[in-house]
């Protein structure tokens, strides 16, 4: 029996001093030990960063709800709503899907209006007609700027990860891309 005990302190002994010997390693690597603990603090924020953009948001409908004769503003509203799906801003409220034919009901009607910012609404729609999404943080702050948003601006442009998720979240499976 005792052994048994001297086996077990032994190796306690052993695992101690491993543990021990590895931590004062890290302690002296070339970054102080900092580079184990910034990459998981960088992997949690890039978690939490996903989760906040892809979540589910409130005033997700697939009909746009444009009046018989829209408004600008009634238009600018639907496509900042669409911006939702391509872009990264610290709140969002309301999001339509940013589809072909979405996107081409929206360029039938600015087409047709007499819009005072009809070039540029036209312009921002060839891009997404032509799925250039590129600028996509930049269409929704020029939208935000009309609204006179105060929160949320985007900062940028979701990955192809996280805009799935968004999609699944919010409009669901049949409007993800093919």
């Amino acid at each position: 029996m005792k052994k048994w005990i001297w086996i077990s302190v032994f190796v306690i002994l052993i695992g101690a001093t491993t543990g021990l010997v590895f931590s004062v390693y890290k302690m002296f690597d070339s970054d102080g030990g900092q580079k184990s603990v910034s990459s998981s603090n960088q992997a949690a924020t890039k978690v939490d960063e996903f989760k906040e953009q892809t979540k589910k948001i409130g005033g997700v409908t697939y009909d746009l709800k444009l009046s018989q004769t829209p408004e600008e503003s009634e238009v600018i509203e639907v496509m900042h709503h669409m911006t939702h799906q391509k872009v990264k801003a610290d709140k969002k409220w309301g999001a339509k899907p940013m589809i072909p034919e979405t996107i081409n009901e929206i360029y039938e009607v600015v087409s047709k209006s007499d819009f005072a910012r009809k070039e540029d609404l036209l312009a921002i729609l060839e891009r997404w007609k032509n799925g250039d999404f590129s600028q996509a943080d930049d269409d929704h702050n020029y939208f935000w700027d009309y609204q006179n948003g105060t929160v949320g601006a985007a900062y940028g442009i979701m990955s192809e990860a996280e805009e799935k998720r968004f999609i699944l979240n919010n409009f669901g499976k049949e409007f993800l891309p093919e």
